[in-house]
């Protein structure tokens, strides 16, 4: 591959290529979000489909007995989580366990970088979950969990690229953490928006793969407002690859758009930092 490009041009061009490795989800995991979609969701099948899964469910059962929970009784079957948890929060559960397989690379530098990316991920989702119930918005929570999981996917595609390339020698270019981080700022919108298309999610999915950091949002798009609140809380916190701990979240005008209180924001910054139990969920 030529080196006259710059490194960004470099990774771009490989990932428009029919050649990139596109992360995967769990087969199990995107036919309980399918049935999930269901306007009456069938319990007995999501169970059958989690207990088929020998991995999955040592792993469910594992974090439904995490300190997150803070349940009086140990959960010992899958229906015993559903009951306990709800079948929404189960669903949740999964999703982490099978997105976070992809956050893994043999590259140390890589490898770090996914890591806080995991961690972001699983920050927005709980996040976003988090404010939909708190802002009256239930019927959005379980979308906004799995929209909020997904919104940088586009960054976990940059570093497989790159994690590619590596590994074939065709990157010669020496990249330090900086520009890994430019190269993902620059194109994940654009990048994570064309991949969930490419899974056919549907367009909200994609529309907030691409519109997340947009200055000009639609505020009556409450799913979009409620990861972009997320998102930045997760910003403030520390939770990912920046940090503004001055940033005030009450004067945000996602804050705005969901008529939240500071008192209930101040939460959701408590409830984020106990969630990062999660960031070592798979």
């Amino acid at each position: 591959m030529p080196q006259d490009k710059s490194f960004i041009e470099i990774v771009d061009q490989h990932l428009a290529s029919s050649d990139a490795r596109l992360p995967v989800f769990n087969t199990t995991a995107m036919r309980i979000q399918q049935e999930m979609a269901n306007e009456e969701p069938e319990l007995r099948l999501i169970e059958k489909l989690i207990v088929s899964d020998q991995s999955l469910t040592a792993k469910v059962l594992s974090v439904s007995n995490s300190a997150f929970y803070k349940g009086l009784q140990q959960v010992s079957t899958v229906r015993n989580a559903i009951v306990r948890l709800g079948i929404h929060e189960v669903s949740n559960i999964v999703m982490l366990i099978s997105h976070e397989n992809n956050f893994r690379s043999k590259d140390p530098v890589v490898h770090g970088i996914m890591r806080v990316l995991w961690r972001h991920s699983v920050g927005c989702a709980m996040g976003s979950n988090w404010l939909a119930k708190q802002c009256g918005l239930h019927s959005l929570a379980h979308e906004a969990f799995f929209a909020g999981l997904l919104h940088d996917v586009g960054m976990l595609f940059i570093l497989t690229g790159i994690d590619e390339l590596k590994h074939t020698n065709e990157l010669k270019l020496q990249a330090s953490n900086a520009l890994l981080v430019e190269a993902m700022n620059s194109l994940h919108t654009n990048h994570g928006y064309a991949l969930m298309s490419h899974w056919n999610l549907p367009p909200k999915y994609s529309k907030i793969a691409r519109d997340h950091h947009q200055e000009e949002f639609d505020p009556n798009n409450l799913l979009l407002v409620l990861v972009r609140l997320a998102d930045k809380a997760c910003c403030k916190l520390g939770i990912g690859l920046e940090e503004d701990p001055s940033m005030v979240l009450a004067a945000t005008s996602e804050a705005e758009a969901l008529h939240i209180s500071e008192v209930d924001l101040a939460r959701m910054e408590i409830m984020l930092e106990d969630s990062q139990v999660f960031e070592a969920a798979g």
